[in-house]
């Protein structure tokens, strides 16, 4: 009985070491694009949102600071302004780095401001080291960073 089932098993196994159809071409497998790219001017855009960012390279900034630096940016044509809650938390991406944000970005900090006001002396943020949503006085800098934000162009 054991020969018989050897020679049962012989066709088997040439099928599977030949390929079972050769003829047939293998699927292509296509290397996924990367969510962030980044230009030589500094912009990152962001494939999945079609947003385009811009980091702030001096960190400790102050509400006001942030807020003035994004909307004077003239970076690839200007129209920059400070992200809302919901484009912040977007970008944010557990342990991809010490900062929980795509290398790219390449932030002094790991608390960066939104545009969205609380109240008039706070504003709200993204702690981006524990991803969680709080706020500080307009005059509180230390470790915050400003990113910009705008719709691709």
């Amino acid at each position: 009985m054991a020969r018989w089932y050897r020679l049962g098993m012989m066709p088997l196994i040439f099928l599977v070491v030949w390929g079972c159809g050769t003829s047939q071409a293998m699927a292509e497998v296509k290397p996924t694009q990367p969510r962030f790219t980044k230009a030589d001017n500094g912009v990152i855009t962001d494939r999945d949102t079609g947003l385009e960012w811009y980091v702030n390279p001096n960190p400790d900034q102050k509400f006001r600071e942030a807020k003035a630096w994004a909307e004077s940016l003239t970076v690839a044509g200007g129209g920059w302004r400070l992200p809302t809650m919901s484009e912040l938390k977007a970008i944010y991406q557990k342990d991809v780095s010490d900062v929980n944000m795509d290398p790219l970005f390449q932030a002094k900090g790991a608390w960066a401001w939104s545009g969205e006001l609380r109240n008039d002396w706070s504003v709200w943020g993204l702690a981006f080291y524990n991803n969680l949503q709080g706020w500080h006085s307009m005059n509180y800098g230390y470790g915050r960073v400003a990113v910009a934000v705008r719709s691709r162009r």
